[in-house]
């Protein structure tokens, strides 16, 4: 049995529910670019999916303060001031005097008073980035933040080299003998959650030669391990936590043990961040899955 996965239906580790909390949506028109917001010098980015794309368009210099989970992100400066995710002071905001803030729309998600918006109401030019779920939408964010930044040229370079990449993992997985099947799961027991069409990560498995056994699923929801285990995965992929080691609890499920990717030991960690924050990095997520199908074909053929 499916269940669809509902948002407050149980407790997820906070950079997860930053990727799955909420299915995207269209741009604010109050987000409309003008000439004032090109010139921002002093930019506070509230999301780490915003934080990645500032970083891979070169303005990371112009950062004075990003959000608690961007803080570990390769390129941002030094000693950055930290602000939360939902709870930001209002007055050390303030007192930063930010030319802009990138959200995004998980920021307000629950808050019943988005700071966010008031800091819009105090003058401070707010700018939202939707949460995308499609490699397509990750292209526009890019080109919006860029555009939002006046670098327009770069955040097309940036696209074209990702859209050419993709392309070049895409060409090689045509070399496959075979497709396989691929479960990912994204959180572990006892709140199993994967997704089915409708996340980059299910276009992300097909470009790398594989088949998602969810793809007649849509959005992101709840498997039954008896479903999990009835579609009989060739390969897992899962995420990794601090602390964690997901492929030595995988193995260890004995109701797992007649699944094709346990018995050929088919289990892939793929890396978090880039998996989890739609940006350019996924490039880096796409390559080990592809690696992972690639190799898993090679060792069938022997």
């Amino acid at each position: 049995m499916i269940k669809s996965f509902q948002k407050n239906s149980f407790y997820i580790p906070a950079m997860l529910f930053l990727f799955i909390a909420l299915t995207g949506c269209s741009r604010d028109a109050s987000s409309t670019l003008n000439a004032e917001l090109s010139q921002s010098k002093r930019i506070i980015s509230a999301a780490p999916s915003n934080t990645d794309i500032i970083i891979g368009l070169g303005m990371g210099d112009r950062l004075i303060a990003i959000d608690t989970y961007s803080k570990d992100i390769e390129g941002v400066p030094l000693g950055l001031p930290l602000i939360d995710f939902f709870y930001p002071d209002t007055e050390a905001v303030i007192n930063l005097e930010p030319d802009l803030i990138l959200v995004n729309e998980i920021n307000s998600f629950g808050v019943a008073d988005n700071p966010f918006r008031l800091l819009g109401n105090l003058g401070i030019r707010v700018v939202e980035v939707p949460t995308s779920v499609s490699i397509e939408g990750i292209y526009s964010d890019i080109l919006f933040i860029a555009q939002t930044l006046g670098i327009t040229e770069r955040g097309e370079e940036l696209v074209k080299t990702m859209r050419e990449q993709i392309a070049g993992i895409a060409s090689l997985a045509q070399n496959l003998r075979q497709k396989k099947s691929v479960y990912f799961e994204i959180s572990s027991v006892p709140y199993i959650v994967s997704f089915g069409r409708g996340a980059y990560l299910n276009e992300m498995i097909e470009i790398a030669g594989g088949i998602n056994i969810f793809n007649d699923q849509t959005g992101w929801f709840s498997p039954s391990v008896e479903e999990i285990i009835s579609r009989n995965p060739d390969i897992i992929f899962t995420l990794i936590y601090p602390g964690d080691d997901p492929i030595a609890e995988i193995k260890t499920r004995r109701t797992f043990e007649s699944i094709t990717a346990i018995r050929h030991n088919q289990i892939y960690i793929i890396d978090t961040d880039s998996a989890s924050r739609p940006s350019h990095n996924i490039l880096k997520a796409l390559e080990e899955m592809a690696e992972a199908i690639n190799q898993a074909d090679n060792e069938a053929a022997h």
